[in-house]
């Protein structure tokens, strides 16, 4: 197989840890402080969450207890918990 081939073929391996996220629109009140006890059952992981969304949101959070703009839509990187409070298990590739 050519070099083409080998770059390019379907049954190649990665080597990256396979990730999860979660989208979510902010509601009322709710801080990236608030938002990690929601999505890993610790306040402490805030950070998580603004690195994952620094670029949208480094205007308004100034401090981990500044409120988010409600109806902004930010990523949750690799969530414990989904948004009905259970262990979160992303959806299988395919499924709509």
């Amino acid at each position: 197989m050519g070099l083409l081939g080998e770059l390019f073929r379907s049954d190649k391996k990665s080597n990256a840890k396979e990730t999860h996220a979660l989208t979510y629109r902010v509601g009322i009140n709710e801080t990236c402080r608030s938002l990690a006890k929601r999505f890993y059952g610790d306040e402490s992981q805030w950070e998580r969450i603004y690195s994952a969304n620094e670029r949208q949101i480094r205007d308004e959070v100034q401090t981990s207890t500044a409120a988010l703009l409600p109806g902004t839509e930010i990523v949750v990187p690799e969530p414990t918990f989904g948004l009905d409070g259970r262990s979160y298990a992303p959806a299988p590739a395919g499924a709509a």
